[in-house]
This record gives structure tokens, sequence and C-alpha cells, in this order.
């Protein structure tokens, strides 16, 4: 996944917030001290060549995998640690083979991770009954849209080329399945948000932008997504948690075994379990 914020930014902000003559942490009064974390829910992006037992290790409760692979074929170790997340999704790609095919009959939880121009080649070949969420980079287009319609994904989440007019959007909203925007940093609209709907698409964002934008973000969704470092402070999260107590955590290690320790860490802080 290309979309990393550096971390210097995230630095810079918070020291700039220290700076300030008011709270450093910026909780609301009367907030907890210790971290709240709850149900909170953790996406992790890792691809296929992250060593096995680095991936094993983030295997925990309320932990789930996005794994991105360079083809079908799974490794039999990918596929043992798959398999011990709750809930994980695995990116394909059309055509699949037979014998790819009997190896994810191994994983039969584990959902399909696709682009809009491999669901045809790909539905009706998974083996079972799966879950499918969409990845939509670009315009969002009405023959678009309705190839996605057709296979009732469970999640879309869409990569908006440049601002999103009118009709993307109302495309968006009516696609089935729970919807995640990720624009780009230049296309956040600063908003204030009264509450959060389940109705509205959730928003993906880094935290870094987040402190940046120093406001509430459109859309107003619940189940806002955090881009987070590894080494993100505790107080930083505890913010996040309690002014918002839907929001989600996603860190990407794509396949550094150095950026997956960090994540185990951050999942240690979070009390999330031991590895399984």
């Amino acid at each position: 996944m290309a979309r990393e914020e550096p971390v210097a930014l995230l630095c810079a902000l918070a020291l700039a917030f220290a700076a300030h003559a008011q709270d450093q942490r910026p909780l609301p009064k009367g907030s907890p001290g210790a971290l709240v974390a709850g149900t909170l829910k953790v996406h992790v992006y890792a691809g296929e060549g992250l060593p096995a037992d680095s991936l094993r290790a983030l295997a925990r409760p309320q932990v789930t995998l996005w794994l991105d692979t360079r083809s079908n074929t799974l490794k039999e170790s990918t596929v043992e640690r798959v398999a011990r997340f709750d809930e994980a999704w695995v990116r394909l790609r059309a055509p699949l083979s037979k014998p790819d095919a009997l190896v994810l009959a191994r994983i039969p939880k584990a959902g399909v991770w696709a682009t809009p121009k491999d669901l045809e080649g790909l539905l009706g070949r998974v083996p079972g009954v799966r879950r499918i969420a969409v990845e939509v980079d670009g315009p969002l287009n009405a023959a678009t849209a309705e190839r996605i319609a057709k296979a009732r994904p469970s999640v879309v989440r869409w990569r908006p080329s440049g601002p999103v007019d009118l009709l993307g959007w109302g495309l968006f909203l009516a696609l089935p399945g729970q919807k995640v925007l990720v624009p780009a940093p230049e296309e956040l609209l600063a908003t204030r948000c009264p509450g959060r709907s389940r109705a509205l698409p959730a928003l993906e964002v880094h935290v870094a932008t987040l402190l940046a934008m120093s406001a509430d973000v459109f859309p107003c969704g619940s189940g806002t997504r955090v881009i987070v470092p590894g080494e993100v402070e505790p107080w930083l999260l505890q913010s996040l948690v309690v002014r918002d107590p839907s929001v989600e955590l996603v860190v990407e290690v794509s396949e550094s075994p150095e950026a997956a320790t960090r994540a185990r860490i951050l999942m240690e802080r979070l009390g999330l379990g031991p590895g399984r």
C-alpha cells in the first residue's frame, strides 16, 4: 500500500501541540489517563512476503488482516497464518486456477479482496461462500458501479483520483456493503460532525493529516479509519478513541519485519491479547 505519510510530519505536529500553553495532550476534560481500547478494531495491511512468524504475531482478537499478494498462489506457511485471524481478506486476481482455488478452500473464513475488473473472473470460482471487498482506484462511473453491485460486496473502498463529483458520490452511496472513502489529503473537506452515522461512508485518513486539519472531516460516517505508524504515542491513540469511540486503526507493515514488530508492540499496548 503506497500511501505512507512522513513520520516526521507526525512528530512535528506533536511538538507543535507541546509548544502551546494549553493542554499538551488534546483530550476532553475528565478523560481516563490509561488507554481505553475497548473493542477498538485494527486493520493490518501486510504483503505475502512478510516472514511467517511476523505475520503470526499479528493474529490477535480485534485485528483484521488485509493480505496483498503477487499472485493467487499462497505458500503453505501463509495459509496457516491467515487462518489464525478472526477476519482476513486476501488479494486475488482473475483468472483463478483450480489448484489455487483448492488452497483457498483451506481458509474458508478469508474474504476475497479484488478490483472491479477482476470480479467477473473470480465470482463462482472461489470455493465456499465468501465475503467480497472491492478496491476502487480512480473515477467511479455507472458501468463500474453496476459491476460492483452485482458482486454484492461487504466492503467497498474507494480512492478517487481527484475531486468527487455528485454523480460519483451518488453511485458510491448506492452501492451495497460498508463504504470507505480514501481521498487525497488535498481533497479533504473540514466540517463539523454533530454525530457519526452508520449510513454514511467511513473516512480513511492518516493521523498526521487528521491533526493538521484540526477539525472534523467529511464524511461524518462512523468507523473512521486512522492510519497510524507503529510507534504512535499512546496519548494520541487515547485522544482518537475518546473523541470517537467508533474509530478504527490502520497499520501498514507491507513485507517489513521491523514494521511488523512495531505493529505487534502497538497491539500489546492496546491490550489486544497474545498472538495466536
